[in-house]
């Protein structure tokens, strides 16, 4: 019976190969996609999921804003004075650093941290041991291991840390996965960041720049525990506010609901998820439907067939096995090869996402989660057919040809509605996600980024930096630079407890972001200065340079150059105010800064190339100056238009995948009214072959069919409109500035919706006008 029903499947699948490819194709692309998307869905939420402790660790944060900086000595108070606390954990954030073995070297970012490490996180150990209690030794990740010793044991051996800290390899773990928000190429002891960073201070309380990890006893209730470490900060530092307080962040919140706002979660990454999610469903609902419009109106063509099989004595079991088992053939055709091209894309999709998706990985509800789609798909699909047409009464087929059901063909189009509202939705979502990110990526930055190159002061351009700079512009590389704490491209620190003339009650808790600069800072950047001068000289060095946003939050009075202002306990002059400039991301608030002269502060010297020479010469000539004067380190660099494009990796990656899912969404959905057409021009066969011997031309005919088709179309934009706004305008509320639903991107995603669909069924509807009426109506 079965080898019966794989010849007879067979043999209907060569005879209309090509109405089966198209069938097979989109329900492949569909699946394709939603499964890769499903699979992306599940590896979000695995993140930090293999810490074998990880129910039990929490990431202490700000809890007004979510903050991570936390103080140095934070993490042995909170280990000593707090009994459901069992081991406190404390990182710097990662920094890159040179690691030298011989001849080979490699720069590679790391952090330091407490001997504990190991014991709370769960990276397994492949070599030595990880105690990292002496400030001479390091350990290694695998990949850097081998990048430094190749096969060799690297266990005792001595690498160069940033040349002058010869450090013996104490042991050699794992490569942190992908899915893992604590990442790191080598591990180093807090008594050498003590050791190299003297100004990090063990009792600073005031000194806010490291992450703060706590595994709580399995029997503690981290509520109890969250009340406890809440208020420390400002009971142990009478310098920091009371608003400024602690929260526990549990480590199965960590990546998809990082945004903290007012001590509560509201969010982060899950939105994104949730979207690609809710994708995936769609693109997999609209190629389903799509398979079944496309099933269900070939099959029907095949009523004459069951007719003469049940005259010969085929019985309706038969028969609904023959139907099940064709659909269930097509569906499993369509899986295969849908995880083939699963395979072929996998790679580009994880370059795209940084992922490491991987189908050999796959957990086994994703397997489980695919077969059951595929079953209830083959099973949906193939029921009509199988209880619809196996009931014909044999003489009732064989008389009329083509049976005429009561209500099938309103109802694929009420499933062609479904589709099309899914498309356009898409649609409309693409046009606004792109008008909304070139929106914010065109807003003007309040400085000119071209020709911005940042260069890392490490090494021997560390404490010469001046000279560094001074030799560039010499050698005609550069024409401007300006020792910064960081690039002006990304988040720098924030700092309260200033003092300033007219200061009301509680403002001293006013939060301000700080940027630290030398000579020329506004001049090489381009910003605008609104009033007194640019940092000139060393002599400025209690001067301080505000923008606009932060003297309108001091609500200082004119004249405000030369008023006095009080920064980390240093009094310091208003010599500049500038307009303000993008700090932050465009479509944020201002934010209130404070610009102080302080080349103490020093990690990045940002260049203004000279413009009369082409980049690579610019930057040709900036090398020979860096090697010169830091030989030992190898020159890299950074444009600050690149650094700020990085902000809106997230925003570009969504428009990205929306626009290929819209495509997708459209592509699939044209393939099933392309199935309605087909269905709907072989019903009509005798109409059109009386109409044209009545002298109907091809284009009466060819509007008459189109006509019908494009009906649910229009009921889909309608329906896609509203939802596509309320979509749109939730996810626009994050941006403060922020574009506005037009008019004409209704108009847009509605015009290119019906052009495509009558694109779609204008070629079967010139078929059907263009056939033969001698061919409709012989029978007749």
């Amino acid at each position: 019976m079965v080898k019966s029903y794989i010849k007879i499947a067979w043999r209907n699948l060569w005879r209309n190969r090509t109405f089966s490819a198209i069938n097979i194709a989109g329900l492949t692309v569909g699946m394709a996609v939603s499964f890769t998307l499903l699979l992306y869905v599940l590896f979000q939420f695995s993140y930090d999921r293999f810490h074998e402790h990880g129910k039990d660790i929490y990431h202490l944060k700000l809890g007004a804003e979510g903050g991570s900086n936390t103080p140095v000595p934070l993490g042995p108070f909170v280990e000593k004075n707090i009994p459901e606390v069992k081991a406190v954990v404390r990182t710097t954030y990662l920094t890159p650093h040179l690691l030298k073995v011989g001849d080979k070297s490699v720069k590679q970012q790391g952090i330091f941290t407490d001997p504990g490490f190991l014991n709370v996180f769960t990276f397994p150990l492949l070599r030595g041991q990880g105690t990292l209690k002496d400030e001479n030794v390091i350990v290694l990740t695998e990949s850097t291991a081998r990048k430094l010793f190749g096969d060799a044991d690297p266990i005792g051996q001595i690498v160069n840390f940033d040349i002058t800290h010869p450090l013996v390899v104490q042991g050699v773990v794992k490569d942190p996965p992908k899915n893992s928000t604590v990442r790191f190429a080598y591990l180093l002891s807090w008594k050498l960041c003590l050791q190299i960073m003297p100004w990090v201070g063990e009792e600073e309380w005031g000194n806010f720049g490291l992450n703060t990890y706590v595994q709580l006893n399995p029997a503690a209730d981290p509520q109890v525990a969250g009340r406890k470490v809440r208020n420390l900060l400002h009971e142990q530092s009478g310098g920091i506010p009371e608003t400024t307080y602690l929260i526990m962040h549990p480590m199965s919140k960590w990546k998809l609901y990082s945004e903290i706002k007012d001590g509560k979660i509201i969010g982060g990454e899950i939105s994104s998820v949730r979207l690609f999610a809710l994708l995936a469903l769609g693109i997999l609902l609209i190629a389903c439907v799509n398979f079944m419009n496309l099933s269900t109106a070939q099959s029907e063509r095949r009523a004459k067939e069951v007719g003469v099989r049940k005259a010969i004595g085929a019985n309706k079991r038969t028969l609904i096995g023959q139907f099940m088992y064709e659909s269930m053939m097509l569906v499993f055709i369509s899986l295969v090869l849908a995880l083939v091209l699963m395979w072929i894309i996998l790679p580009r999709f994880n370059a795209l996402t940084d992922s490491s998706l991987q189908l050999s990985l796959a957990p086994a509800y994703f397997w489980l989660a695919i077969l059951v789609l595929a079953v209830l798909t083959g099973f949906v699909a193939g029921s009509y057919p199988a209880f619809v047409l196996s009931s014909f009464k044999p003489i009732k087929v064989l008389k009329g040809g083509l049976v005429e059901i009561k209500g099938s063909f309103k109802s694929r189009q009420t499933l062609v509605v479904f589709q099309f509202t899914l498309a356009i939705v898409l649609i409309l979502v693409t046009i606004v996600i792109y008008r909304q990110i070139d929106f914010i990526r065109s807003r003007p930055l309040g400085y000119d980024t071209k020709g911005l190159v940042d260069v890392e002061l490490e090494g021997k351009v560390y404490d010469n930096y001046d000279a560094f700079r001074q030799e560039a512009i010499a050698s005609g590389a550069a024409v401007n630079g300006s020792i910064m704490m960081s690039s002006i491209a990304q988040t720098g620190g924030s700092v309260w407890g200033l003092r300033w003339p007219g200061q009301l009650p509680g403002e001293e808790n006013t939060n301000f972001g700080i940027i630290t600069a030398t000579e020329n800072f506004i001049s090489t950047f381009g910003i605008q200065l609104k009033e007194g001068r640019d940092f000139q000289s060393a002599a400025d060095s209690l001067s301080i340079i505000l923008n606009e946003a932060a003297v309108k939050t001091m609500h200082l009075k004119d004249p405000v150059l030369g008023q006095q202002i009080v920064l980390n306990g240093e009094q310091r002059t208003i010599t500049g105010i500038v307009k303000d400039f993008v700090w932050m991301k465009s479509y944020m608030p201002a934010t209130p800064a404070v610009i102080p002269y302080n080349p103490s502060w020093r990690g990045m010297l940002t260049i203004k190339l000279n413009p009369a020479l082409s980049v690579g010469e610019g930057l040709a000539r900036l090398e020979k100056v860096y090697h010169r004067l830091n030989p030992d380190y190898p020159f890299a660099y950074s444009f600050v238009d690149a650094t700020y494009e990085e902000k809106y990796a997230y925003e570009k990656l969504l428009g990205i995948m929306i626009n290929v899912f819209a495509t997708l969404a459209i592509v699939i959905s044209c393939m099933g009214l392309l199935g309605l057409s087909v269905f709907a021009a072989a019903r009509r066969r005798k109409e059109i072959g009386i109409r044209k011997v009545m002298g109907a031309g091809v284009a009466q005919v060819t509007v008459l069919l189109s006509r019908d088709f494009l009906k649910p179309v229009l009921i889909a934009i309608v329906i896609a409109s509203p939802v596509a706004s309320y979509i749109m305008i939730r996810w626009l509320q994050q941006y403060t500035y922020r574009i506005s639903l037009e008019w004409w991107m209704y108009v847009l995603a509605g015009f290119t919706a019906v052009a495509i669909a009558l694109m779609t069924v204008s070629i079967q509807s010139v078929r059907a006008a263009l056939m033969n009426p001698v061919k409709a109506l012989r029978s007749e």
